[in-house]
This record gives structure tokens, sequence and C-alpha cells, in this order.
């Protein structure tokens, strides 16, 4: 494992959102995104679950969507988006183990 990550704070901006994703390498770990309906999920009732590794790889395929889609949605202003970190954060103690 890598150096640990923090995970971003309420009020942080795209860059450190969007990099703290692309720090899990979701095509690596998981090969397809692990969770297709958690958004889905989220909207209906508002849960996420408890696997931060799952959280997270949710968070990297997003991060790409949002990249390769132009990037013109406010990807840090999606509750979604707020929500993930939010609760990978409350999950982590505010760290996550870095991936080499």
């Amino acid at each position: 494992m890598g150096e640990p990550v923090p995970v971003p704070g309420p009020g942080a901006g795209i860059e450190e959102i969007s990099a703290f994703a692309h720090s899990y390498d979701g095509y690596a770990l998981h090969g397809q995104h692990p969770a297709p309906t958690a958004r889905d999920t989220w909207n209906k009732d508002g849960t996420l679950g408890d696997d931060v590794d799952v959280l997270r790889a949710c968070l990297f395929f997003e991060a790409r969507a949002n990249r390769f889609g132009g990037g013109f949605g406010r990807f840090e202003r999606d509750p979604y988006i707020l929500a993930l970190v939010a609760r990978i954060r409350d999950l982590s103690g505010g760290f996550v183990a870095g991936r080499p």
C-alpha cells in the first residue's frame, strides 16, 4: 500500500475531488463499475453502503464519466458526488489507503 490519502473535506473544489477520485484505479481494482446502480439507489433512498472500496470505485467511475463527457457539469457540486466523498470520509476517518 502507498501513503495514506486524505479525503477531501466539505467545500473542496473540483481539482481536489477529481485528484482524490483518481487516486483509486477502479479499472485495475474492479475492471468495471462495481455498482452501476449506486446512483439510482442513492436517488431513491439516500443510502450508499459501507464498503469504502466500492464507494471509491463509484467516485472513480463518476470522475471518469465527467472527464470524458466533457466536464461541463458541476462535478464538485453534484449532491451524489458530495455524498460519496462524505461517506468515504465518515467511514475512513478522513484518510484512505493509498494504492501503489
